[in-house]
């Protein structure tokens, strides 16, 4: 952890987020400061089918205006132009980051969220500014999941451009489908995330589910199912034979990041006969 973090992010503050700057709080967790907006880190857990344990965090903006929850997504929307969202970005990564460390396990990783419009700007040379910061952290880069956004799917040059980067300096890389015609699978593109997460509510019947599972394993990657929030949902995941699940039912985001623990219901058939994963 960094000793001398006042010092530290003053001079991240200065030139790396000046309009997105970030401070130490009385209990020695951090927050950032954005257009009067208090931002502050919470952590959903990531569980494996294989054991049924935690193995990662992903990572979101909690957002506090005028003593109201405000979505993260309406931060954003206030950045205008491009060079301020890029600050923004790297600023909520570096909270996550020093607010996730050394509180979580050493066997932990985590999802960390980029904006579609900073992937766009920054052109070349994705994620090579965020690689000094965990530097200083003591956090390796395999340690890291970038959660690339489906928006830039639909450019199979820059989708490719920024995964390759990313994957170059050691980070892990993660991206959403919608389907099993979805472009990410289709064969359109010659790359392909080391995560694919499907949300199980937008595909037209329980049956389409294993398949698309299928299809994102066979391509080499793996298979995340999120957005569970039911126990149906959970045992549909399972069932069809994902790797990861994440969702509200299996655990709800919190500022610390906590353990949770597949029940035994889920217990996966073929679990004995796969390899943990991440």
């Amino acid at each position: 952890m960094v000793t001398d973090a006042p010092q530290w992010l003053h001079g991240l503050n200065e030139t790396i987020f000046p309009e997105a700057p970030l401070a130490v709080e009385a209990d020695g967790s951090f927050v950032g400061r954005f257009r009067r907006r208090v931002l502050s880190s919470v952590y959903q857990p990531v569980l494996s089918t294989v054991d049924g344990t935690t193995v990662a965090h992903s990572a979101r903006i909690r957002c506090i205006f005028e003593e109201q929850v405000e979505s993260p997504a309406g931060v954003f929307a206030l950045t205008g132009p491009d060079a301020l969202v890029v600050q923004l970005d790297r600023s909520a990564r570096t909270l996550h980051a020093l607010n996730y460390y050394p509180k979580a396990r050493a066997t932990w990783r985590l999802f960390l969220r980029v904006q579609a419009r900073l992937v766009e700007s920054v052109g070349r040379g994705h994620g090579r500014v965020f690689v000094g910061i965990l530097g200083r952290l003591g956090v390796p880069t395999k340690d890291v999941v970038i959660e690339l956004p489906r928006h830039t799917n639909e450019d199979p040059d820059l989708y490719a451009r920024a995964l390759l980067s990313y994957r170059s300096l050691g980070y892990r890389v993660a991206s959403e489908c919608l389907d099993p015609d979805d472009p990410l699978l289709s064969g359109r593109y010659e790359v392909i995330p080391d995560v694919v997460a499907v949300d199980p509510r937008w595909l037209p019947d329980p049956a389409a589910l294993p398949r698309l599972v299928g299809q994102i394993q066979q391509r080499g990657a793996t298979a995340l199912v999120h957005r569970i929030e039911t126990f149906e949902l959970a045992r549909q995941a399972v069932a069809a034979g994902a790797d990861l699940l994440q969702g509200y039912h299996l655990g709800l985001p919190a500022r610390r990041p906590e353990a949770a623990r597949l029940g035994a219901e889920f217990s996966s058939r073929d679990a004995a006969a796969r390899e943990p994963v991440m």
